[in-house]
């Protein structure tokens, strides 16, 4: 393994760790502070598309692994804010803050592991993520772990230091690598209108998907503690269970599509499975929160594996060049729905377990499987044929 993917792994690790860190640590939060912090949610996911946005422009004139490593250090610095805010805007801005680390460490770490592959970058960015699953999952056992400290939120210290070491691991792997070239961007072409026709069902399917994984995953501690009333230690147990659950359904979609399963049949039958279960949760949740909760789990499964169908499909429609460039785009639309739908949702209702949120998640899951549904071919889809179908 070379330094550049070990630095990569670091880096992935420490993203999986904010991501779960955050959302375990709001009950606590919450109850530390003597308000609401839920909007932490909306605010990490409108800093990690402000990340998204501006690496497009600093990684001209810099190398990706030392964006990733900058990014990694903004982290380290907002988690250290975030565990020792002591009101409600003071941790939900340091949470933006976060997330503007985690949109620079995403987006240039997804560019320098395609040069950092020796082989396929299918392969690597699969156990990229992979990490990403398991740190995001292990996190909140430590905030359940200090459920004897006085604050628990003192957690976040500790992943700010492991985000300060895949800072540094970064900037060993990058001796060596290629410095940026400057000019490149005049010398190549645009997305063809076909292909920007071809691309815009999913790319406004995308973000309406990742909006309902981040209202999940944002209030995964948030949901068991109002449903159940449990203790936040024991809430944030709550995210270790979702992220586990991801883990299952991406393990159980990735084996089906080597047994022949397409990627839009898998993608449609995910969406519409969540879209049932959500509905049954909205139903039931009021008089048995016990049966919500497991109908929540089934919908989780069956919507994990919708980011990475989707950019694929997406990314199939198109040649090499054009999918280079509609990455960085189709990342910026996920991390803006992960903003604007929970933050509509807190429009609707202030609280996370209400049946409102259910039936717009539902309605939500719906509206991206219709969007999966449309088919459109360019001349580049015409060469992968029988992938898009």
């Amino acid at each position: 393994m070379t330094p550049a993917i070990r630095g990569l792994f670091a880096a992935f690790a420490g993203m999986g760790a904010t991501a779960a860190a955050i959302p375990a640590v709001l009950p606590s939060v919450e109850q530390s502070v003597g308000a609401s912090v839920v909007s932490a949610i909306p605010a990490l996911f409108g800093g990690l598309l402000a990340g998204v946005l501006a690496s497009g422009l600093v990684l001209r004139r810099v190398r990706a692994l030392h964006l990733a490593a900058i990014g990694c250090l903004v982290q380290a610095v907002a988690l250290c804010g975030g565990a020792l805010a002591g009101t409600a805007p003071a941790f939900v801005a340091f949470a933006a803050l976060a997330g503007l680390g985690f949109g620079l460490t995403e987006a240039s770490a997804s560019v320098a592991s395609k040069a950092a592959s020796t082989s396929s970058t299918a392969a690597i960015l699969t156990a990229l993520t992979a990490t990403v699953a398991v740190t995001a999952a292990l996190t909140p056992l430590l905030v359940a772990l200090a459920a004897g400290i006085e604050r628990p939120s003192l957690v976040l210290l500790v992943v700010a230091v492991a985000q300060s070491a895949a800072a540094v691991a970064l900037v060993v792997g990058a001796r060596g690598t290629a410095a940026p070239v400057r000019g490149a961007r005049g010398r190549r072409r645009g997305l063809r209108r076909a292909s920007v026709l071809a691309l815009l069902p999913l790319a406004v399917a995308l973000p309406l998907y990742v909006g309902v994984e981040t209202v999940f995953a944002g209030w995964s501690a948030v949901i068991p503690a109002e449903l159940l009333r449990v203790d936040p230690a024991a809430a944030a147990i709550g995210t270790s269970v979702f992220w586990g659950l991801m883990a299952v359904g991406r393990f159980a979609s990735s084996a089906m599509l080597r047994s022949g399963v397409s990627t839009r049949r898998a993608l449609l039958g995910g969406t519409l499975t969540a879209a049932v279960v959500l509905g049954v949760a909205a139903v039931v949740t009021p008089t048995a929160p016990a049966f919500g909760l497991v109908a929540i789990a089934v919908a989780v499964v069956a919507l994990a594996p919708t980011y990475a169908l989707t950019v694929g499909l997406a990314l199939d429609r198109l040649d090499d060049d054009e999918a280079a460039q509609a990455t960085g785009v189709l990342v910026a639309c996920g991390a803006a729905g992960g903003s604007f739908v929970p933050a509509a949702i807190l429009f609707l209702t202030d609280d996370p377990t209400a049946p409102a949120t259910f039936v717009a998640t539902a309605v939500i899951c719906l509206v991206v499987a219709a969007l999966s549904a449309i088919r459109v071919r360019t001349a580049s889809a015409a060469v992968t044929g029988s992938r898009i179908a």
